[in-house]
């Protein structure tokens, strides 16, 4: 499998390997990312024991300043899963292992600290509106309503048109980027990578 670095050396996102017809793919892929603006951030990390909802407002620009597409909803990211390679299922993990050479394997593994989550996630468009207008007024009237209703868990993104599943998901990465370090402590606190 090919790898695709962005930006945020923190977040890496498996391609499977570019046939030359795709490269247009990859090229649209990398431009949506780099065009993708997170203008609000959630100000709260995500929950570590019970599923989060993120709140959304992803805007594109249809027409330069005159017309923009703001779409409404929220991102379900489900309870993170624990990947412990100290479970009962971790040997399914190592396939193809000696079996014999286990414990060792549980040791590297505890020397190196691996520690991981899987997430789940769900999208719940709400609605899509076009708006004449330019962007900032726009932008304005969206964070004005999010201090309103005091969304501590609400985003602004800016996408484009054509990829705005990518820019959503830029953003919910970039969220549990952010909130990986406190989710990891707490359930350590909790024991839940103990052998």
């Amino acid at each position: 499998m090919g790898e695709y670095w962005n930006r945020t050396p923190e977040m890496r996102v498996q391609l499977p390997p570019a046939p030359h017809k795709s490269m247009d793919k990859y090229r649209e892929f990398e431009e949506a990312l780099k065009k993708t603006k997170v203008l609000r951030p959630v100000r709260q990390n995500l929950y570590t024991f019970s599923p989060t909802n993120v709140d959304y407002y992803l805007t594109t620009e249809l027409i330069k300043d005159t017309l923009i597409e703001v779409r409404e909803g929220k991102v379900i990211v489900e309870k993170p899963l624990v990947i412990n390679p100290f479970s009962s299922f971790a040997k399914k993990q190592f396939e193809g292992f000696d079996e014999k050479q286990f414990d060792y394997l549980k040791m590297l593994v505890q020397k190196y600290g691996l520690r991981a989550l899987e997430y789940t996630y769900k999208n719940k468009t709400k609605k899509v509106n076009l708006i004449s207008g330019h962007m900032n007024s726009i932008l304005d009237k969206i964070n004005k309503e999010i201090d309103r209703k005091e969304k501590g868990r609400a985003t602004i993104i800016k996408g484009i048109p054509e990829m705005w599943t990518v820019s959503l998901m830029k953003c919910v990465l970039e969220i549990i980027v952010k909130s990986f370090p406190d989710n990891l402590n707490e359930l350590q606190e909790r024991g839940w990578f103990e052998e």
